[in-house]
C-alpha cells in the first residue's frame, strides 16, 4: 500500500485520538517539568516554550505561517559536524539496552547524530510495543481461530523492517519516555533525519505515548512548521514530496493538523510536489483558477530558489521512507 492508502487508512485513528486528546486536555500546555529539553538550537528564532504560562511569545492557536518562512532568506548554514568520538555508532539492531548508556553520553555531550538515533530507535520499539497483545488477549485466542493467530504472528515483527523488534529486547518500558526529548534535541540542532521524523510526528505514533504526554502534542505543533521550511530550504525532495501529500486538504496526519495550512498554502505545497516530482500528475481541486494559478507560480519560484540548483539524483528517497532508519541520522540530503 502506498503512502496515500496508509494516510487514508490510518487518519481516521488519527483523527479520533486527536479529538479525544483535546476534550481531556483542553487548552493545556506543557508544564515546566514535563516539557522536553530544549538544548542550544542552531535556529535563529527556536519555537516559544510551550511551558510559558504568560504565553506573550505566540499565541497558542496562532497558525504557521509557511509560506513567509520559505520567503526568507535562510538563517543559517547547516549543522556542524558532531563532536568526535572514537567509537562508531552501534549498527541499526544492536540491541538498546546495551548501547543506549553510551548513546546517551554522546547525545549529551552534543552529538546530534546520537541523540537522533536514540529518538528513532526508541520511537521504533514504542510503536512496536503499541501492536503487541497482552497475554490476557493471547490467552483468549482460540486455536482454531487461524486469522486471529496469522494476524498475531505479522504484528510480533517490526513490519517496516523485520529484525528491528529485536533491539527492543531487555528494554525497561521507562526507558521509551527519552524518545521525543532525544529526537527533539537533536532536530534542535538541525539533524536532517531527526527533523523530518519530528516532523512527520514519529515519536507520537504509539498511541500510549501521545495519550500520556499531551505536551509532545503542543511542542510537536509548535516545531513541525519550522523543520518543514528548514528541510525545504535546504532542497531535501523528499520533505517536499511529503508536503504535497499533506495538501490535500485533508489534515488527516499530525503534520497535516500541525501545518494547518490554508487553501493558499496547500495548494502551493501540492504543486511543489509536482515541481520536484515532475512525473507526478493531477491538478488542485479546490479553490478558484486564479487561486490555483497563484499557487503554481509560488510552487515554481520555491522550487527555483532551493531546488533547481541541485538535480534529482537517483536514490535520492532510497530508505527514507522508512523513518525511524537510524542509519539516516548521520547523512543529509
Amino acid at each position: 500500500m502506498d503512502r496515500r492508502g496508509w494516510t487514508l487508512a490510518g487518519g481516521a485513528l488519527v483523527l479520533v485520538a486527536l479529538a479525544l486528546w483535546w476534550r481531556m486536555h483542553g487548552d493545556a500546555t506543557a508544564s515546566p517539568a514535563s516539557a522536553p529539553a530544549a538544548p542550544a538550537s542552531v535556529f535563529a528564532s527556536p519555537a516559544p516554550d510551550v511551558s510559558n504560562p504568560a504565553g506573550d511569545t505566540v499565541a497558542a492557536t496562532a497558525a504557521p505561517d509557511l509560506l513567509k518562512a520559505l520567503s526568507d532568506p535562510p538563517p543559517h548554514s547547516p549543522p556542524p559536524p558532531p563532536p568526535v568520538f572514537p567509537e562508531p555508532l552501534p549498527p541499526w539492531d544492536a540491541k538498546l539496552v546495551d548501547v543506549l548508556p553510551a548513546l546517551k553520553t554522546r547525545a549529551d555531550a552534543g552529538d546530534h547524530v546520537a541523540a537522533c538515533h536514540i529518538g528513532l530507535a526508541l520511537s521504533a520499539c514504542a510503536a512496536w510495543m503499541d501492536h503487541q497483545p497482552s497475554p490476557a488477549e493471547l490467552r483468549q485466542v482460540s486455536p482454531d481461530d487461524k486469522d486471529t493467530i496469522d494476524r498475531m504472528a505479522r504484528l510480533s515483527g517490526d513490519m517496516r523492517r523485520p529484525g528491528r523488534e529485536k533491539t527492543c529486547d531487555g528494554l525497561p518500558e521507562a526507558a521509551l519516555e527519552q524518545s521525543f526529548a532525544y529526537l527533539q534535541q537533536s532536530a534542535d540542532a538541525g539533524n536532517t533525519a531527526a527533523m523530518l521524523a519530528y516532523a512527520e510526528g514519529v515519536p507520537l505514533q504509539s498511541f500510549n505515548m501521545m495519550f500520556r504526554h499531551p505536551e509532545w502534542l503542543e511542542a510537536h505543533r509548535q516545531r513541525a512548521p519550522r523543520y518543514v521550511a528548514e528541510l525545504i530550504r535546504r532542497g531535501d525532495r523528499f520533505m517536499a514530496y511529503l508536503l504535497s501529500m499533506n495538501g490535500d486538504g485533508m489534515q488527516m496526519s499530525l503534520l497535516g493538523k500541525a501545518l494547518d495550512m490554508d487553501q493558499t498554502t496547500a495548494a502551493t505545497a501540492w504543486y511543489l510536489g509536482r515541481e520536484v516530482l515532475p512525473r507526478q500528475t493531477g491538478d488542485w481541486h479546490w479553490g478558484s483558477p486564479e487561486l490555483r494559478q497563484a499557487a503554481q507560480a509560488r510552487a515554481r519560484t520555491i522550487h527555483r530558489r532551493y531546488f533547481e540548483q541541485r538535480p534529482f539524483q537517483s536514490g535520492e528517497f532510497k530508505g527514507r521512507s522508512d523513518l525511524m532508519n537510524v542509519e539516516l541520522c548521520g547523512s543529509q540530503p
